[in-house]
């Protein structure tokens, strides 16, 4: 398919959903609830005995989203909401005709609560659908958060904020109280406020979800981060703002015993500051980062030519990392565009570069959303002897002190649409710098229907030379049918030094779609039908690849589930590569790929996860093997098994890589974790083990306990290097 019968395509996909649009429903009708001034203290211990309580509204008529779209849900919940100047109270009541059949096994901070019985909520302070917080806690008050913005398509689960939940479970079902305090919160002041809120509960032996204002079917479990579901919060008036100023100096204490330090003690100490300029904005300010207590990226078998893409866990730059977004949709372990990729700060090839200091603000003006960024990292030298946490040893290099700065703008249009602007720059001094700008459109003029575009140019200053990189994309769905539709253009010298560029010189269209049944019978809660195709050319027209797949997916009513895809690709390798010993020449490879997948409910004690698939690996035939289970032994102990095998055989030459990854979870309660973490990659004879003790002593404040081992496997488990440390931090606020 040429260039041009590509766009004549595109032309025509947008005016089949410009008039299949105009056809559908909006949003139900809004329902308000009602916030009532505290007269008298609350005390968070998940009993709603106060007497604020029963002043308070109830909110109640909750409506199933599945398994039956419209009806009442099965279960009563009550809801009511007190404030006073500092903290917003929310009390749910959900009672349970089988109290003994709550699933309550998770007290991990930011665990898989979707998995137990569990309530949440939605805060939309704005009021504009666009961006809000999302709170979910389960009957034993167990927390999880997240950060929305981009009307819901984006959700950062890695944001914390500083908040109480306590949980009680009864003879007639369970409660929970949480407090948020005002200054965790981004809010227009005003004396009388509105805000979009929503509530919503799960019922995990029935496999129900119901919500007090609907989220629709179709949109499944991602549609309760829209906002635009939300009803309307009244009640909130008087509240002023807190002048937001917190610290959180952090010390650092320990041994290390590795080929790239110099010294066997390690001592250091950094701060982090937060300033509430406005309402709606905040500065952050880091000085000496440190990431020690972060865990070992996941083990990997890279089967490709390109990069892995690995994703951010570092909480200075998960929190607000929404703002910054600006890229090709494309999942988010693979984004074939995405211009800032905050892994690039302060990691080398996988080694860690210290970062001095700098800051970020991120907040909304007016209409406008912001996100401004600057670090600056010292200049280090590496050893051929020092690991590069990747299992791969590099030549002696140095890193220079580097600044890497973004500015993200981006403005609110109609409804539900915005217009965005985004401007990156890595400074290593003089000609050493790499820039990025561009602009991103995303309209969503119906409900139901998105169009998102963009477009981005690079200047790279020691090389002299500037590219162009532009993508069009438009989703449109109901409760059958989802239909996505792209096309991605990056040129031959388009960089990112700041980002995540897949691969360059490639036009690449893709279209996606997807068919959904659900019969109401014989235990069966849906069945999909999805297709996909994509065609891939570079900047002279010549083709360099296609897939072709389809897939069929099965859910149960239990939450047991399944699917079969079958796959026809053509990949035109321009330049040969190498997988362990197998050499992959310069070609033209037609595939052909078989796989299988099922699953068990995650609310299992033991749930269970697998796929086998095999075909086609270029010359070659390849066999996959992948198994994933959770084991709740009790709701304070799991144990989280992983394990993938790939086999590849060319001729008379064989590959096969094994990755096992173990991980045991203990939670004393809601702010004490131990973590015994280890992973082995046969392919890299690489193994690591990671010991984390967490304790939370007060809000927003942690006791880590640190002890990580590296070893080589190729001649015999040999220990490459440990470190043993405490880290203490210290939250206050002004």
């Amino acid at each position: 398919m040429d260039l041009s019968a590509m766009h004549w395509l595109m032309r025509i996909l947008i005016i089949i959903h410009i008039n299949a649009a105009v056809c559908q429903p909006q949003a139900g009708q809004k329902r308000t609830a009602y916030a009532h001034w505290a007269e008298t203290p609350v005390v968070v211990d998940g009993q709603l005995n106060e007497l604020a309580w029963s002043a308070a509204k109830p909110i109640s008529s909750f409506i199933q989203q599945s398994p039956n779209e419209g009806h009442p849900a099965s279960e009563q919940t009550v809801v009511r909401i007190l404030f006073n100047g500092q903290k917003l109270y929310i009390g749910f009541e959900c009672f349970d005709s089988q109290p003994s059949q709550i699933v309550a096994n998770e007290m991990k901070r930011d665990g898989m609560l979707w998995q137990n019985d569990n309530v949440y909520l939605l805060i939309d302070p704005y009021g504009g659908k666009r961006s809000g917080f999302f709170f979910r806690t389960n009957a034993l008050g167990a927390q999880a958060d997240s950060a929305v913005t981009d009307g819901g398509h984006r959700v950062n689960g890695s944001w914390d904020c500083v908040w109480e939940s306590v949980g009680h479970r009864h003879d007639q079902g369970w409660t929970v109280e949480i407090a948020i305090p005002f200054d965790q919160l981004r809010f227009r002041q005003a004396d009388s406020m509105v805000w979009g809120i929503n509530f919503g509960r799960n019922i995990m032996r029935t496999n129900e979800s119901s919500q007090w204002m609907l989220v629709p079917r179709n949109e499944s479990w991602p549609g309760t981060y829209r906002p635009v579901y939300a009803g309307r919060l009244v009640g909130l008036e008087g509240i002023q703002s807190p002048a937001h100023l917190s610290f959180k100096p952090y010390a650092i204490g320990g041994l290390t015993d590795h080929l790239a330090q110099e010294k066997p003690l390690l001592l250091n100490a950094g701060l982090d500051t937060k300033y509430g300029i406005s309402p709606n904005l905040t500065l952050d300010l880091t000085v000496n980062t440190d990431f020690a207590q972060v865990e070992a990226d996941r083990e990997e078998v890279n089967l490709t030519r390109f990069s892995l893409y690995f994703p951010e866990k570092r909480e200075f730059f998960l929190e607000g990392s929404g703002r910054f977004t600006f890229g090709a949709d494309g999942g988010e372990m693979a984004p074939p565009l995405n211009l800032f990729y905050s892994r690039r700060i302060g990691l080398y090839q996988g080694r860690k570069v210290p970062i001095l200091g700098g800051g970020k603000m991120t907040g909304k003006v007016g209409p406008y959303s912001l996100g401004l960024l600057n670090l600056i990292t010292v200049q280090t030298e590496f050893s051929s002897a020092a690991s590069t946490g990747n299992g791969d040893d590099q030549p002696d290099n140095s890193v220079p002190m580097t600044n890497f700065s973004v500015i993200r703008v981006q403005r609110d249009i109609l409804s539900q649409s915005n217009l965005g602007l985004i401007l990156t720059n890595r400074q290593g001094g003089g000609s050493d710098y790499q820039r990025n700008g561009g602009l991103d459109l995303a309209l969503r003029l119906h409900d139901r229907w998105r169009i998102n575009g963009l477009v981005a140019g690079s200047l790279e200053g020691q090389q002299s030379q500037s590219g162009l990189a532009w993508h069009l994309a438009h989703h449109w769905s109901n409760d059958w049918l989802h239909w996505t539709t792209s096309f991605l253009d990056i040129g031959p010298d388009f960089t990112s030094d700041l980002g995540f560029v897949r691969r360059r010189d490639i036009r690449a269209f893709s279209s996606d779609l997807s068919l959904t049944w659900r019969p109401n019978k014989y235990q069966i809660r849906s069945l999909d039908a999805q297709w996909h195709q994509g065609y891939l050319l570079n900047h002279q027209n010549q083709g360099l690849g296609s897939e072709a797949q389809i897939a069929i997916g099965l859910n149960l009513d239990s939450g047991d589930g399944g699917g079969i895809d079958f796959s026809l690709s053509e990949d035109v390798v321009e330049e040969s590569f190498s997988v362990g010993e197998i050499e992959v020449p310069a070609d033209t490879y037609q595939m052909q790929t078989f796989s299988l997948q099922a699953m068990s409910a995650g609310r299992r004690p033991l749930a269970m996860g697998g796929d086998i698939s095999l075909g086609d690996y270029y010359q070659g035939r390849m066999v996959g093997f992948g198994l994933d289970s959770k084991w709740r032994m009790t709701h304070q102990l799991s144990l989280d098994l992983r394990y993938n095998r790939n086999q590849i055989r060319v001729d008379d030459q064989r590959f096969e890589a094994n990755v096992v990854g173990a991980r045991l979870n203990f939670s004393l309660n809601t702010r004490f974790f131990i973590k015994l973490y280890t992973q082995w990659n046969d392919a890299r004879q690489y193994a690591n083990l990671n010991f984390l003790l967490r304790y939370i002593y007060r809000p927003g404040s942690d006791f880590y306990l640190v002890y990580d081992r590296r070893m080589k496997t190729a001649d015999g488990w040999q220990t490459e290097g440990w470190t043993l440390l405490t880290k203490l931090t210290y939250y206050t606020s002004l």
